[in-house]
């Protein structure tokens, strides 16, 4: 019997089906369900350079098993993540992976002359990644909870404080105010890298962007007090990032946005809503969700390395 190859290889827009149904493969073996549909790959790959940023593995029966990226969060700081097929891991395959990766963080060292840290997201209760990230000197440094939410009833109105209103994102009118409301939001969050305005503006140009899910709350002066911006799938209703500017915390805004989010996700059939937070976040988030009604599901790694 022929032994069974693996080979390193960039991918194609042909490929964005099979890498969805592999990362799909190994979210159902470590986290007990799928977290990712096509629009999550297409519009991921639509910010990158696939012969540089993305890889994949594959068999000698050309059938993907692994798959990774990297992204530049910042001048020193890179992102990345990877999985390999459950059935074949043990094989070598991450090493390939985590290989291709520390090798163009390198480059990338080398071309700019800055250090640079390169991150990896990994499940937790993942031990072959934890031994594999660790074994090339990786190590922990954050955690994050996903957190879920199902809708069995049509949930109570939001109670927003006097003075306050809640309504949809405006794209053309909005994207300056938002921004610099999320900037604001998140500028005290662990390792926040401040995206440029115009990288910003992107998210709002992908194909699945629909403004009705972006949810903006403003004061008695039409200033943005807070915000909510989800992403509705096919399997659930995302919270990307929800913040309250600094002068309007403690006024109950978060959660009255958090409210206004599940009735409209319930008002449109999805009863699922889920979202991801610092388990270590000093704001209180983690219990500001469980007070919602959101439940933990599953818990993941931010794994680091330096590369001085």
């Amino acid at each position: 019997m022929e032994k069974t190859t693996y080979r390193l290889r960039r991918p194609t827009m042909d490929d964005a089906q099979a890498v969805c149904d592999l990362v799909a493969a190994c979210d159902t073996e470590d986290l007990g369900a799928p977290d990712i549909v096509l629009a999550d790959v297409l519009d991921m790959w639509s910010g990158f350079d696939l012969d540089k940023q993305v890889w994949v593995v594959e068999d000698t029966e050309s059938k993907l098993t692994g798959y990774a990226f990297l992204e530049e969060d910042s001048e020193e700081k890179l992102f990345s993540y990877g999985c390999v097929r459950p059935s074949v891991r043990g094989r070598g395959i991450g090493s390939m992976l985590v290989e291709a990766l520390e090798s163009h963080a390198a480059e990338l060292r080398r071309e700019s002359g800055v250090p640079k840290r390169l991150q990896s997201m990994i499940p937790t209760l993942c031990g072959d990644a934890v031994r594999l990230f660790e074994s090339r000197g990786f190590a922990p440094v954050r955690y994050f909870k996903r957190m879920g939410i199902r809708l069995d009833a049509e949930p109570a109105p939001a109670n927003f404080p006097d003075g306050f209103t809640v309504g949809p994102y405006v794209k053309g009118a909005d994207e300056r105010a938002v921004y610099e409301a999320y900037i604001e939001s998140f500028a005290d969050h662990w390792d926040f890298a401040e995206p440029s305005f115009e990288k910003w503006v992107e998210k709002t140009q992908l194909p699945t962007f629909n403004e009705q899910w972006w949810m903006i709350a403003r004061d008695s002066e039409g200033s943005v007090a807070g915000f909510a911006l989800a992403r509705m799938r096919d399997d659930l209703l995302f919270i990307e990032k929800i913040g309250v500017r600094r002068p309007f915390r403690g006024r109950g805004l978060a959660l009255a946005l958090l409210h206004t989010v599940f009735a409209a996700s319930y008002r449109a059939g999805q009863p699922l809503v889920s979202l991801g937070v610092d388990a270590a976040n000093p704001s209180g988030a983690y219990r500001l969700y469980e007070k919602a009604g959101m439940k933990p599901e599953h818990e993941i790694s931010i794994y680091e390395k330096t590369l001085s």
